[in-house]
């Protein structure tokens, strides 16, 4: 295939284009920074507000739904966050949606969920593709961290690079090839679902915790539910109203950034 000589200039805001290089690359980035420590200790407050049962070994026990859009204004407006929304806009689409949202806690000690995730065999709902100098991606992901993730604590891990496979993850592949992810409280890991990732026992002093939200183009649903909570439908700004819509085609309208 010929080189496309379409300037990443032209393309919608959202990755610059050391960050689009990186992603296109490896399959995830990490922006630093994003939210300030008084925004990471608030939420870290709303969180103890609102305790859940303890978290074990058991993917079951270490997720909790939509509900934590709910508690607190500072929560729900990581839905549409300006530090990510345009980058979700550029991987999915300008008719971007909110697929779904949860939150993962996990204990010292504990266990999370293998390797998953890969380009092959081809997922219409996750996929990931570059056609016409532009970025094509099925459901993607931000993940805001509350605590700090060095390389040692475990926690999110990726096969870099696994998200534009042409192969199916053997049985026998060996799992030391994934490496961990390392960002701080603040940071947000944004990556494809079409890239092969789990994550590695937590060895951290304190619990983990991250906040996912999870994003479609406009006509694909990966989630068989509604993307928020009834009871959090009222308190949407009209952006976030738009992102909250289900999946359809017809007369969708773009979501403004």
């Amino acid at each position: 295939m010929a080189h496309d000589p379409t300037p990443s200039s032209v393309l919608m805001p959202g990755l610059s284009d050391s960050q689009r290089y990186l992603f296109d690359l490896q399959g995830f980035i990490v922006l630093e920074g994003v939210l300030t420590a008084d925004e990471v200790a608030h939420l870290n407050r709303v969180w103890d507000a609102h305790p859940l049962p303890p978290a074990g070994d058991t993917i079951q026990s270490q997720r909790f739904g939509g509900e934590f859009l709910g508690w607190d204004p500072a929560a729900l407006a990581l839905m549409d966050h300006d530090a990510v929304l345009p980058i979700m806009s550029e991987l999915c689409g300008p008719q971007v949606r909110l697929d779904h949202a949860y939150g993962i806690v996990m204990a010292p000690g504990t266990s999370g969920l293998g390797l998953h995730g890969g380009g092959e065999p081809f997922d219409p709902s996750q996929y990931y593709m570059v056609r016409g100098g532009r970025i094509h991606a099925g459901l993607c992901v931000a993940s805001w961290a509350l605590v700090d993730v060095p390389e040692d604590h475990g926690g999110f891990c990726v096969v870099p690079g696994s998200h534009k496979a042409s192969f199916s993850r053997p049985s026998s592949f060996p799992a030391d090839l994934a490496r961990a992810v390392p960002h701080r409280a603040g940071d947000v890991v944004i990556f494809t679902e079409a890239l092969t990732h789990g994550t590695l026992p937590w060895n951290g002093p304190r619990d983990r915790r991250h906040l996912l939200f999870k994003y479609s183009p406009g006509n694909s649903a990966w989630a068989n539910r509604e993307s928020v909570p009834d009871h959090v439908r009222p308190q949407l700004t009209e952006r976030q109203r738009l992102l909250a819509e289900p999946a359809y085609v017809g007369g969708r309208a773009t979501t403004t950034t």
